[in-house]
């Protein structure tokens, strides 16, 4: 009973890629620590997961996990939903209210879209990562608060900073740690983790995959990463009873026939020069190559037709990292 209750309080992060396993031991080595997290990277890749793995692996696992999505509410209700009210505060105020970071008091507040939040909500925000005080609107009393606070971005938030969008202060004292999640097309091989997952906690046995069926998925972008494939998985236990096995012709026509859906987006390249455009898809196909191959080098450059050391040239020349690196650790079998 308790295990299930952990469970649904702590979803976990599910693949057992490499990039999989680098997350859950990096979630648990900043467990232990109190220093601010920076959670990056496309929407539906799974960074509450990721937050919630790192709350429930530390001290603070007995306490509130509180998290508000800053995107979803406007900038008056984020204010009063965040530092909470105090009766007759505004119209409407017929009670006081306890806010987020009080709710939170003792445990973690998990900030998503942090870089959505209005400028004068910023300018309170500091004050309570600097002083571990909030004053509740139109109160007179100040609280103490003794919150972890975790942010998530999808967002450049360097650039907003570099644009005034963004306050720098705030930037440089939530970034202590940043933590990039990388999106489903770059681990792959954590779709058939996820979709034996999905039917386990759906209680149903999980279904076989067919090799066709996998091609097209490995294939396939998937722009609403982990979120877009759950709501696949929905779609076919909806339509077809007592699933066995996924074939290609259960897959969705935006899956099968992706050429058509746009992943190649050649509109993005009009008007772009060629060798750009060139640049732009040799960088992807390169990501794209070693993402497949858990960044073997030696397996990469020869799917790729390449030298080892002209593959190691182009992943200089173009900057590319692996994702997931934790200081330490190779990069990738050679």
């Amino acid at each position: 009973m308790l295990n299930s209750l952990f469970s649904q309080l702590q979803p976990p992060i599910v693949g057992s890629s490499p990039v999989a396993e680098r997350l859950r031991r990096l979630a648990d080595k900043l467990a232990n620590t109190s220093v601010s997290v920076l959670i990056t990277g496309e929407s539906g890749v799974g960074k509450e997961l990721f937050a919630r793995r790192l709350h429930y692996s530390s001290p603070r696992s007995n306490k509130p996990f509180v998290a508000v999505n800053c995107a979803s509410l406007s900038a008056g209700i984020l204010e009063s939903e965040l530092f909470g009210h105090d009766k007759g505060a505004f119209t409407g105020a017929i009670r006081s209210h306890a806010g987020l970071f009080e709710q939170a008091n003792g445990g973690t507040l998990f900030l998503d879209e942090i870089g959505e939040i209005a400028p004068f909500i910023q300018a309170k925000l500091l004050r309570v990562l600097q002083e571990r005080e909030v004053r509740r609107m139109g109160g007179a009393v100040v609280r103490r608060v003794d919150v972890r606070i975790i942010c998530a971005t999808n967002a450049n938030l360097a650039k907003k900073v570099e644009e005034g969008a963004f306050r720098e202060d705030i930037y440089y004292r939530i970034n202590v740690v940043q933590v990039r999640v990388p999106p489903l097309r770059e681990r792959v091989q954590d779709i058939d983790d996820f979709i034996d997952h999905y039917f386990k906690r759906q209680c149903l046995p999980p279904p076989l995959l067919s090799d066709d069926a996998r091609n097209l998925l490995y294939q396939y972008e998937w722009p609403g990463n982990f979120r877009e494939l759950e709501n696949e998985l929905e779609r076919l236990t909806a339509l077809y009873d007592d699933v066995r096995e996924i074939t290609a012709n259960m897959v969705s026509e935006r899956i099968i026939h992706r050429e058509d859906a746009g992943s190649l987006d050649l509109h993005r390249f009009y008007e772009t020069p060629l060798p750009k455009a060139v640049e732009y898809l040799e960088e992807r196909l390169l990501k794209y190559a070693l993402a497949r191959s858990n960044w073997n080098k030696t397996q990469t450059a020869r799917v790729l037709g390449l030298s080892r050391q002209g593959l190691l040239k182009k992943i200089k020349r173009y900057g590319i990292q692996r994702q997931g690196y934790v200081v330490g650790e190779e990069d990738g079998p050679s």
